[in-house]
Order: structure tokens, then sequence, then C-alpha cells
């Protein structure tokens, strides 16, 4: 069998379109992760990648065999390190970004595999690939997959593609600070800041989008140093956008609803909070991380968090999310002292945390 796979890679490079194709209509069944022949294909890999890549912009069968190959191979990080150049994540984007790509999601999928490596990250940060017409006025990867992430919640500019799997691509990025502080830096194009572009999905229907649009902006909050310009309503405004999903349909005592962001007053009755509890607890994350400066914590106390957190509270169901509720709100109800004024952690407060105030 080893002898067939090896005849079968040196086809994919085949001076004739008619045999690359055809072989990679065969592989591609031969690479998924459940395949009993899927090792054998990656100890090839290095000669694979630079033709499954090149076979990608041809014809569309036998396109969506090659990506759907290299989707199944990065499944493994040592695959994902042969495309740490600029030249192959070019390749890449361009298949997310041209709007005639009928394969512009299956290539979304493998670009949200390779950013699991820091070093396809850092490469992506900084990658410049042209102009596209049609899309922002960018050359920089990072701007256009932005904009057509935008762009993909109705299909105004691929009929074909959602570009759902951008948003894993956009966690995957704001692990590291130089990807955090892209989103949070104004673009030259339009002088927004990416993050306020992306935010607002974190209740889109789709799980995969609001999911990774949640890890987004619970890895903005490590920004400690931007935490004023994360809750000014004047400039990012990112706190609505994590409650809103934790939020139901309970009314709140007009009190504390009036100095609530005014995005989750008067939610009606038909308001239903986040219901993967994964993403719940990656929101109730973010909102401890904000708790860790003292302005996060008063301006969270001013916006009336906690009643959100209580009611929530009552009705959760998940063990990790009620104890990153419990430790929110212990953070939030603690005493500030001289040094929790400067920014260091309040000390705990565990008595009646969730009674009325």
């Amino acid at each position: 069998m080893e002898q067939q796979l090896d005849e079968l890679v040196e086809f994919l490079s085949s001076p004739r379109s008619d045999v690359r194709q055809l072989a990679a209509t065969y592989i591609v069944g031969f690479s998924h992760p459940t395949s009993e022949h899927h090792q054998l294909l990656q100890a090839r890999a290095k000669k694979m990648v630079q033709p499954l890549l090149v076979i990608c912009h041809e014809l569309p069968v036998a396109a969506n065999s090659a990506l759907s190959t290299l989707v199944n191979m990065t499944s493994s990080l040592a695959t994902c390190e042969l495309f740490a150049n600029e030249d192959y994540l070019r390749m890449v984007v361009r298949l997310i970004t041209i709007p005639t790509s009928i394969i512009a999601d299956t290539a979304c999928m493998l670009l949200s595999n390779l950013t699991k490596k820091d070093s396809i990250c850092r490469i992506l940060a900084k990658l410049d690939v042209g102009d596209v017409p049609g899309i922002c006025d960018s050359r920089f990867a990072l701007d256009q997959l932005t904009d057509v992430f935008v762009k993909g919640m109705d299909k105004t500019y691929n009929k074909d593609a959602r570009f759902n799997f951008l948003a894993s691509v956009f966690a995957d990025v704001t692990n590291h600070p130089f990807g955090r502080r892209y989103f949070l830096e104004r673009t030259s194009y339009d002088d927004k800041m990416p993050i306020t572009k992306i935010m607002v999905f974190s209740e889109y229907p789709d799980v995969i989008r609001r999911g990774g649009v949640d890890s987004t902006m619970k890895n903005i909050c490590f920004e400690k140093e931007s935490h004023r310009e994360i809750l000014d309503p004047k400039e990012t405004n990112m706190l609505p956008y994590i409650l809103l999903p934790l939020c139901g349909p309970e009314e709140f005592d007009m009190e504390d609803m009036e100095d609530m962001p005014e995005e989750i007053q008067l939610l009606g009755d038909d308001k239903k909070r986040e219901s993967d509890p994964q993403l719940r607890a990656t929101l109730l994350e973010a909102i401890n991380l904000l708790c860790t400066t003292h302005y996060g914590r008063e301006t969270l106390r001013a916006k009336k968090v906690y009643p959100v957190l209580r009611e929530a509270h009552k009705v959760e169901t998940d063990e990790t999310c009620s104890d990153l509720n419990h430790r929110a709100v212990q953070l939030l109800m603690g005493d500030e002292s001289t040094e929790t004024m400067n920014d260091l952690e309040p000390p705990a407060n565990d008595e009646n945390v969730f009674e009325e105030i």
C-alpha cells in the first residue's frame, strides 16, 4: 500500500492537469483522520502540501478534494507547520477572499486549523496579500478576513460562503498580544477597531461564529491596560455584547435597569440565554478578566452587572459556569482597599454574595 500511496502522491505533481485532479479525488479518501492510511499520508505531507494547494486553484471538484485533504491532514500540528511561509498562507487566504470561490468556507476551516500554530498566527498578522476588488481598501490579510467575515452574515460578498470558521481564526490570533493589539487598534482604511465589527455576532445563530467571537472578546480582556477603552461606550463598548448572551427574559428593578447598558434593557419575554455551557463559561471568564482592574470592577458595578450575574446564577446548571459566576460576584462585591485599587485582586468574600444589594 505504501508504494501505491507514493505513486499517488507523485501524480499530484504531474504536468498533466487531468492526472493531478484525478489523483486529488482519489487521495482525499485516505486522508481522513479515521482512515487506516491517515498516518501513512501524514508521513508524506511535505511532498503533498504545495501540489495540493495548486490543485485548489483548478477545477472545482478536484479543488474541493484537494482542500478537504489539507483540512484532514492539518489535524496534525506538524503538518500545520509546513504552511509557515508567506506564499502558502497567501494562497489559502486568496481561496477565502476570491468572491467567486465555492470552497471559501472549506478554506476557512483549513485556516482555522493552521492558526493553532503560533508561527502561523505571527505570519498571518503581518501578511500582505495584495488588493482584492470588492472588499476593504487594504492589502493585509487580517483586514480582508475581517471584512469578508462581516459580509458573510448575509452572503453579500460570496453567495456560497458565510465565513463562520474565521471566528476561530480570530480567537487563535488574539491568544497573542500582537493579535489583541490588532483588534483594538483603528485600521487605516476606515478608522474603526476590528473588534467592534465582529463582537456584534455574540448572539449569532451559528455556534462556530458566535463561539469564536466570544473567545475573541475574552482574549481581548487580557489587555488590562485597555480596559478603559474596552468598556467605554464611545470607544469599543464591548460590555453589552458580553452580557447579552448571559441575559434571559427576567425583569430587573427599574433602578438597576436604568444603569445597565442600553443594549440589555427591555429585552422582552422571548429573550433566551446562550444554550452552550462552554460559551457561557467563556463569557463569564471575560467578566472575570475585566474584574482584574479597579477601573473594570468599578465600571461593572456602575453598569449593574451583578443583577445580571445573579439572575443567570439562579438558572445555571453547569458547575464550571456556576463557579465562574460566583468568582465574578466575589470580585464585584468585595470591599476595595488601597491594594485592590492598585489593581491587585480583591479578597474573596464568600458570605451571601448573591443577596440583593
